[in-house]
């Protein structure tokens, strides 16, 4: 696939992503040129609006009423004339998607699935001379998601973020109420974050009460020490470097603590969420920004805490993983797309979204728009939304080609090891010879 050479580029990647606030065209992107024909000609977004045209959209793995709900429903009501057609798809049949459609305007991939899903299948397509034709300003963007995308292609945008995922710190106020505990507060470190769940973990009328769980593979991927689990230069794993040891010490002493193991004392995402939000019987939870919806719906009593930092390190929030509009080298209709792609990343879009759908802004100048964060969610006013900002975030890792494929399953693993006895030391140098085989395998297909 493309994995080797994204990673050649990669090795520059650390002096652009350290982001402050919240987080080359190859394929037919470049044989496009002569199809598009010149960039130069006169704008004229009004009659692109005005033509009847077919969008087609697709993001691997989610649904058409989520799709409905976050982007179609709203680019219905600002492109009346356009028909919005959304093509459902999977990881698993992706490839056979893609080879048995003609065409594909926009797709949506998080940052772990750029690599996976547009420059895997050489589907980019670098943007910027619709850029200028639009006269797009992209200073509005937060900067990470774009100088990510410039430093992996050379120079080319490929697309707009429009979301900026990241990681939550969550509490059931009814179970520090029920054990008369005071509740977690802004700028708690993580030893400080380690005694409140060692206060809280414990078993009470017959029922075994949790202090603290978390989405092990996000908490550890998503890290505030910017620890990348690759070299970036030789691709070789690093589970052993001291940063991702310090990461996977700090989280795993959780589930060391007696009562707050997980489900027999293996790793299981599914279980674990259910105990919060199902059983409700874990008191905090540290998982992606999604939760915050499912939490509104599922917790009476809830509220945030800004994410728990680093004594040495407290002004850093965890990297950041935003979710790209990118317009495919399959696609069609490139301007109708970028004007779709444009209306996402609007102030009028973003605020919506920030308030519907609880989604955090790409925009640039977010703050104004976090005021109103989740004022349509129900169950979400007065909510402390103020915690999801941070005044810079970590380096972001999710665009290494192996983060999915081989990262995450290898720093699972590494847990469920370590959960069953064997020591950190051990379980990181075995993740680190487990994954160095399975980069050598993917290299050589």
């Amino acid at each position: 696939m493309f994995a080797t050479k994204m990673n050649t580029m990669i090795a520059v990647m650390a002096a652009c992503l350290l982001a402050t606030g919240c987080t080359g065209g190859s394929g037919r992107g470049e044989t496009a040129e002569s199809e598009r024909g010149p960039t130069e000609q006169k704008a004229d977004p009004r009659k692109i609006e005005e033509t009847p045209t077919e969008l087609t959209f697709t993001q691997p793995g989610l649904s058409e009423e989520l799709f409905n709900q976050r982007y179609g429903d709203q680019l219905r009501k600002k492109f009346p004339n356009f028909k919005i057609t959304y093509i459902s798809t999977t990881a698993a049949n992706f490839a056979d998607t893609i080879a048995s459609i003609p065409t594909l305007d926009v797709m949506f991939a998080s940052a772990s699935g750029m690599p996976q899903y547009l420059t895997g299948y050489r589907l980019e397509n670098d943007i910027s001379d619709l850029i200028k034709k639009y006269k797009y300003d992209v200073s509005k963007l937060q900067p990470v998601p774009i100088d990510v995308q410039r430093t992996l292609s050379g120079g080319s945008i490929y697309g707009f973020p429009t979301h900026i995922g990241t990681l939550v710190f969550l509490y059931n106020k009814d179970l520090f109420d029920k054990f008369g505990i005071a509740y977690p507060k802004d700028g708690m470190t993580w030893d400080e974050i380690y005694e409140l769940a060692r206060r809280m973990t414990r078993s009470d009328g017959g029922i075994q009460y949790k202090g603290l769980s978390m989405a092990w593979e996000h908490v550890v991927g998503w890290n505030q020490l910017s620890a990348l689990y690759f070299d970036p230069q030789t691709e070789k794993a690093q589970y052993t470097n001291d940063g991702v040891k310090r990461v996977f010490e700090n989280a795993a002493r959780f589930w060391t603590i007696p009562g707050n193991e997980p489900p027999n004392r293996k790793y299981g995402l599914g279980a674990i969420r259910d105990w919060f939000l199902k059983d409700q019987t874990t008191a905090m939870y540290l998982d992606a920004d999604g939760l915050i919806r499912m939490t509104a719906d599922a917790l009476k009593n809830w509220d945030l805490a800004r994410y728990p930092v680093f004594s040495d390190n407290r002004d850093t929030g965890p990297a950041p993983n935003p979710t790209f509009g990118f317009i495919t080298g399959k696609s069609k209709q490139r301007d109708a797309a970028f004007l779709a792609l444009a209306y996402l990343t609007s102030e009028q879009y973003q605020e919506w979204a920030a308030k519907t759908l609880g989604s955090l802004p790409s925009l640039r100048n977010a703050e104004p728009l976090i005021k109103n964060f989740g004022e349509s969610i129900p169950n979400f006013a007065g909510k402390n939304v103020q915690a999801l900002l941070f005044p810079k975030s970590a380096q972001m890792q999710q665009t290494s080609p192996y983060y999915n494929s081989v990262g995450v399953r290898e720093i699972t693993t590494a847990i469920n090891d370590y959960l069953a006895g064997k020591d950190a030391n051990t379980v990181l140098r075995e993740a680190s010879e487990r994954a160095d085989k399975k980069v050598a395998e993917e290299k050589a297909k």
